[in-house]
């Protein structure tokens, strides 16, 4: 393939990734403001959107959605802050597909103490996006593929990636 064919070929996607970015952060914004489902399919989701993690639990649709919902409910306090994006890969269906790498911090109430824990690191994850008719994109998959830099908290609350978050072994 000629350079300015493959050029060409990538010049859309780069395009859209101001847009990506945006998409990302309304979607921390309102998981970290603990959304209803409703709300985030209505803002941010699409329909079959996927949770999870690649070699791991994965949660899709409605039902997938609300299971990862209830099951990150305890996070009181937290922050993600996407520190880089990969150039966006177009997939056959139309969507695209991005890699990122975020900071996180969570912080979880220690049942009725006034005491709590907080798991921080990096995670990296693989991103699907959908566009729309209206030119927007919505969050079609949010799949963690790592981590590194984990306390020994975020360490425990990840360490099973096929059973999902731990939180109720301490």
């Amino acid at each position: 393939m000629p350079a300015e064919s493959a050029a060409a070929e990538f010049a859309a996607p780069r395009a859209v990734v101001p847009l990506l970015w945006e998409v990302t952060e309304r979607y921390f914004t309102l998981l970290q403001a603990h959304a209803s489902a409703e709300r985030m399919r209505e803002e941010v989701l699409t329909d079959d959107f996927r949770t999870g993690f690649v070699d791991g639990l994965v949660r899709e649709g409605d039902q997938g959605l609300r299971e990862f919902l209830a099951a990150r409910s305890d996070f009181f306090d937290e922050s993600h802050t996407v520190e880089q994006m990969s150039t966006p890969e177009q997939l056959p269906d139309g969507r695209v597909r991005v890699r990122t790498r975020l900071q996180f911090f969570l912080r979880q109430r220690i049942g009725k103490a006034p005491a709590s824990d907080s798991f921080t690191g990096k995670a990296f994850h693989l991103w699907e996006f959908a566009p729309r008719p209206d030119g927007s994109w919505r969050v079609a998959a949010q799949l963690v593929e790592g981590f590194a830099a984990l306390d020994a908290n975020a360490r425990r609350l990840f360490s099973q990636p096929a059973s999902g978050l731990t939180l109720d072994d301490r």
